[in-house]
């Protein structure tokens, strides 16, 4: 087979599973796959020139799109900077491909330039891996698994092929989805509980619709983190509260319903050493998130539909008040409430690990109608945010990251992309405390000498006005949560707003709460 033949057949493969966007960091090896790609119809090409922010791009548009996307890149140490895109498709169960261009097998092992060993580079985390060149056999797409990522090492020779005709896309049908089977669920150990508390975490706005009407048969307490995306739904109405980990600890649960992703709070770490509690976990990724295995169980999503709970006899616990920011109005989490607010009807909203979830799962509250909340909450990363961000949403007409300085610090290079996408108001919210506050709440980590400490929260004080102008964004400080609302009056672009918090204030107010 010519080189020419095998990246025509490649690209069909990857029409065959359904691919109709490929993220490019271009290089010389990959040229001719490139060439191709640019010559056929059918497909959205998105340019990058680093192959992280484009990996985490590509994975925003598998979780905006529901269908693989595959991300490009030559050979060599840019395939390897894909590892921590992969790793969250991984965990997320999300079919990103990671098609790396790669020099002829016979080079592996010696050192020859850009030929690192790419066969398997990415370890246990793809779902299936093909290594192909001339000879290769072609597999067809029936083979691979699309229930998370996978990885195409296409190895080509020189003198390399850059007059590749494309192909059309839209000439190959992309395969039907097909759910993991499930049986319904068995309630009977839930409906024996004294005390069941569902706790939802990270679901599609697809998926917090077919919950719905579960929950409302269901009549537990449901503990919804914002992510959920509950909370836009408003015949939940009095059963949803925010996942407070001292309301977990009122309840004092016997049985846990865990609808979607992992939860953030602390409360769901302590169970590993609970075994008295039974946990059920519902999701679409095939990970129950807890590494005990007594009295926890696991089920697919499909399970959740084929089934009809009986309702609950617990009453619902009272909403909780309101937090009191009157004695620290310029704390960090005061700004939460402020930011909700900024939300208007089908606003889409990115909240990055670890303190910005958190802070705003405190201040959750219904929605306006179509907002969805979206987190990486897979291997609860900060790696590529803003470029998950901008992919999920680069279709959208108003979104908003909210997100850490650190995290933020972490994809410098995301906003390349933003000339590619449509125009929309589009708001980087970075909350710059100054390091990874996090840290300063973990109990374990309290004992730390302070130069320990320091250096775990790489402490700084940069500032973000010279990103904006390095990206072309504008740029707006913030020190105070009623500074906020002046962001409804901002057009079409994107705005990073830099929100300061009061350190003193903040120290203060965690200080006084339980």
């Amino acid at each position: 087979m010519s080189q020419r033949d095998l990246i025509q057949a490649v690209l069909r493969l990857l029409a065959d599973l359904g691919v109709r966007e490929v993220c490019v960091a271009a290089g010389a090896r990959n040229a001719p796959v490139l060439a191709a790609l640019l010559d056929s119809r059918g497909v959205r090409v998105w340019n990058f020139f680093e192959e992280r922010s484009a990996g985490f791009f590509a994975f925003g548009r598998v979780r905006a799109t529901g269908r693989p996307v595959a991300v490009l890149t030559t050979s060599g140490t840019a395939a390897a900077e894909l590892l921590p895109a992969v790793i969250e498709a991984h965990y997320q169960a999300l079919p990103l491909i990671a098609f790396t261009a790669d020099r002829p097998k016979s080079h592996r092992g010696t050192g020859a330039p850009q030929a690192i060993e790419q066969a398997d580079l990415f370890g246990v985390y793809p779902r299936t891996a093909w290594d192909l060149d001339h000879a290769s056999a072609l597999p067809a797409a029936s083979e691979a698994r699309l229930d998370g990522p996978l990885h195409l090492n296409l190895c080509l020779d020189e003198p390399l092929a850059t007059d590749v005709p494309g192909i059309d896309f839209e000439d190959f049908k992309a395969p039907a989805a097909s759910p993991p089977a499930g049986m319904p669920l068995d309630l009977a150990a839930l409906a024996a509980a004294r005390r069941p508390v569902v706790l939802a975490a990270g679901m599609t706005p697809a998926e917090a619709a077919q919950a719905c009407p579960f929950l409302l048969a269901l009549r537990a307490p449901v503990l919804a983190e914002a992510a959920s995306n509950l909370w836009s739904l408003p015949q939940l109405g009095a059963l949803l509260s925010a996942p407070h980990d001292s309301l977990l600890q009122t309840l004092a649960p016997d049985h846990i319903l865990r609808l979607g992703a992992v939860p953030s709070g602390r409360f769901w770490r302590d169970l590993e050493s609970r075994p008295e509690v039974i946990v059920t976990n519902v999701s679409a990724a095939p990970f129950s998130g807890l590494a005990r295995r007594e009295a926890v169980s696991l089920h697919p999503w499909s399970a959740l539909a084929q089934t009809t709970p009986a309702p609950c006899l617990s009453p619902l616990p009272p909403r909780p008040p309101d937090a009191d920011f009157s004695a620290h109005p310029r704390c960090e989490p005061a700004f939460f409430p402020a930011l909700r607010r900024c939300l208007g009807p089908g606003s889409l909203l990115f909240l990055g690990n670890s303190l910005p979830i958190r802070e705003f799962n405190d201040a959750i509250a219904p929605l306006p109608a179509g907002v969805t909340i979206h987190a990486n909450r897979g291997a609860n990363g900060i790696d590529g945010l803003i470029s998950t961000w901008l992919g999920l949403a680069a279709d959208a007409s108003d979104s908003w990251l909210v997100l850490g300085d650190l995290s933020a610090l972490y994809d410098l290079a995301g906003p390349w992309v933003l000339p590619q996408l449509p125009a929309a108001r589009r708001f980087l919210v970075v909350i710059h405390n100054s390091g990874g506050k996090i840290f300063s709440r973990v109990p374990s980590l309290r004992a730390l000498p302070e130069p320990a400490r320091a250096c775990i929260e790489n402490r700084h004080d940069l500032s973000f006005k010279p990103v904006a102008e390095l990206w072309g964004l504008s740029h707006t400080l913030v020190r105070d949560p009623a500074e906020l609302a002046a962001l409804a009056q901002f057009g079409p672009g994107c705005h990073l707003v830099e929100i300061r918090p009061d350190a003193a204030q903040t120290a203060a107010f965690w200080a006084a709460s339980p």
